[in-house]
């Protein structure tokens, strides 16, 4: 009997959160993951004090602490039994990448947090690009999507859009969107692992929907609130406890139906 799982490639980093997400596309029976761009890690803004650095500091060590509790026994992209071609950051736009890339005969490329992919890749995987954007499109872009909704006092913003990839960054039609399912003790990082995991099985499903003609695309609309990596700073992740510990969640929560309703997302 012929294979009939969809041969995809992938291009992300190398960190926790995207070995667990090349696994889980691995798994499913209904893909075959046939090898990785694997991107080395961006660098990270610092405080300009002492006490500064040492909020930022900690901030991703929780993180880190975090994505081990959710992702820690996934496996190794190297265990995954596929091919893996290492990168510098923003090297994935090289046309030696696109070659290797060729090579493998995927039909369709999924992008999770990498550099933004331009050209050459996305001429040769033309509406074959499948992107999965940590945060709510339209309503939260750029950076750090699903960080700023909760300095924002936001968390019905925050979850995972999954879109086809386009020269202009996060405005491709969106396939699929999830929000996580929120606990009131939960903390920020629990918050955004919850998200990916919930964007991850969309993504699944958005592939197969889209390689069978199935999916539902609908275009992006403009407006939200646009951060970039310069926005980043200490204050933001003080303002960000102060809301958790004045009870962000439990307000939300309290209100979810009628606070989610403000922000439809695409299902």
């Amino acid at each position: 009997m012929a294979d009939r799982r969809l041969d995809i490639a992938l291009v992300t980093a190398d960190q926790r959160r995207h070995a667990w997400f090349a696994a889980e596309l691995a798994r499913d029976p209904r893909l075959r993951l046939v090898g990785v761009v694997r991107e080395a890690k961006r660098p990270v803004p610092s405080g300009e004090t002492a006490e500064q650095h040492r909020l930022v500091s900690e901030h991703l060590a929780a993180r880190d602490a975090a994505e081990e509790r959710y992702f820690g026994e996934a496996s190794d992209v190297e265990d995954l039994g596929v091919p893996v071609l290492d990168v510098a950051w923003g090297q994935s736009n090289a046309q030696s990448t696109a070659d290797w890339v060729a090579g493998l005969g995927a039909g369709h490329l999924v992008l999770f947090g990498s550099s933004i992919i331009r050209e050459p890749l996305l001429r040769d995987f033309d509406q074959r690009t499948i992107n999965i954007h940590l945060g709510l499109s339209p309503y939260y872009r750029g950076t750090a999507s699903n960080f700023w909704p909760l300095v924002n006092g936001e968390p019905e913003c925050v979850g995972a859009t999954v879109h086809l990839a386009t020269l202009s960054v996060d405005a491709g039609p969106i396939i699929r969107q999830r929000r996580p399912d929120i606990a009131r003790d939960d903390g920020s990082h629990d918050i955004g692992c919850k998200a990916l995991i919930a964007g991850t099985a969309a993504m699944r499903d958005a592939i197969c929907a889209l390689a069978e003609g199935g999916a539902q695309l609908v275009p992006q609309r403009g407006g939200g609130r646009l951060y970039r990596a310069s926005d980043f700073h200490p204050g933001a992740v003080e303002e960000m406890r102060r809301r958790f510990a004045n009870g962000m969640l439990g307000d939300y929560l309290d209100r979810k139906a009628e606070r989610d309703h403000a922000y439809p997302i695409v299902e």
